[in-house]
């Protein structure tokens, strides 16, 4: 039973790391898992019945007779005598010149052989043998040699998961050795602003303070300023324009609290002027974003930055963004192409409503 529940527990642990399954594998692993507290919780037991139940001494003196190993020792002194069936005997172990059997009803024997003559071992040795080969323990060569075998494989066999790309393990490992994870606590874009989401990552990881994009940066809000999904991919450098690292950052409050960031991934080194992080952190700090969005009148609002962009000669949504908060307009027609650091407010659910495009002027 037990070397099937051990081939058992293997196979589920290694499809585990291979495949993944958590489903199917996890409750098999479990089960496995339970069978094996409770064997050792059995085993420990029986250790204890049997320092109850055995006479702690080590036997020197005894005679064997038919069937029966007959002990004797002295005690306050008198003669003691105590007689053990070898039909009981359900396995021994021998080591050197001692002998220790262990008899039914959880009792053990140790037999001293040294003091006593080779003929009467040898007869002794052969009176247990007729126990069978199940007594002598044999059965163990193989046994053992079958659990080192399955051991070996799926020692193996974890360890090749383990290599990059071969297995499901190796996923986990490089997303604990790549990703870092942190709870978001300044949820809130009207309250903390862009400020506070980078002050949480920057508790976990050491973000660099000049950053600039790799693709965008979205983030999604509710009405009442709560941040529901993030996305950005940036590059940081540090004061001497050295590059650190790349950033991956994701966040989707319907499945978790935490900020996932990933590190590395950027396929090139160099910092790009034109998505510079650095303008929208500005703005973001004199945008008035609750004031864009109320009367807009939906669940769901946004925010894309790209960068630098160029909206040609359309005036449509452009509002210009200064430093110290103010807000102008274009006139109705752009005698020159329209072009900055833009920061987009929209709704993602609602394409009808045109997004307001706030071009920063504090960075030229």
């Amino acid at each position: 039973m037990f070397l099937v529940v051990y081939v058992t527990a293997w196979g589920a642990f290694v499809r585990l790391c291979l495949y993944g399954g958590v489903r199917r594998n996890l409750p098999l692993l479990a089960l496995c898992m339970a069978f094996f507290a409770v064997y050792l919780i059995v085993y420990f037991a029986e250790l204890c019945m049997y320092g109850k139940r055995s006479l702690k001494r080590i036997f020197s003196q005894f005679e064997i007779e038919e069937n029966r190993i007959a002990a004797e020792w002295e005690e306050d002194d008198r003669k003691q005598q105590a007689v053990f069936e070898l039909r009981d005997v359900r396995w021994y172990r021998k080591k050197k010149g001692q002998i220790f059997l262990f008899l039914k009803g959880h009792r053990f024997v140790w037999l001293d052989t040294e003091q006593i003559s080779e003929q009467k071992r040898e007869f002794l040795e052969m009176k247990l043998t007729q126990r069978g080969i199940l007594a002598t323990h044999f059965w163990r060569i193989p046994i053992a040699l079958i659990l080192a075998g399955v051991t070996f494989l799926g020692a193996a066999g974890t360890a090749w998961s383990a290599v990059p790309f071969n297995g499901k393990l190796s996923w986990v490992i490089n997303e604990l050795q790549s990703s870092r994870r942190v709870r978001l606590v300044h949820n809130n874009i009207y309250e903390d602003g862009l400020d506070g989401i980078l002050e949480d990552i920057r508790g976990k990881v050491d973000l660099p303070e000049k950053l600039c994009l790799v693709n965008s940066f979205n983030l999604h809000f509710r009405a009442d300023g709560t941040v529901e999904t993030l996305y950005t991919f940036v590059k940081g450098f540090d004061e001497n324009g050295n590059f650190v690292d790349s950033y991956l950052i994701s966040y989707d409050a319907a499945d978790s609290d935490k900020i996932t960031i990933w590190l590395g991934g950027a396929a090139d080194m160099e910092f790009d002027q034109e998505k510079d992080l650095e303008p929208l952190l500005e703005a973001m700090r004199v945008l008035p974003l609750k004031e864009t969005v109320e009367n807009w009148q939906e669940d769901i609002y946004g925010i894309l930055y790209y960068g630098e962009r160029s909206w040609g000669y359309s005036t449509e949504g452009i509002r210009y963004l200064e430093p110290d908060g103010s807000v102008s307009y274009p006139g109705a027609y752009a005698s020159a192409e329209i072009k900055g650091f833009s920061v987009s407010v929209f709704c993602p659910e609602n394409e009808a409503v045109t997004p307001v495009r706030y071009l920063y002027r504090g960075i030229l």
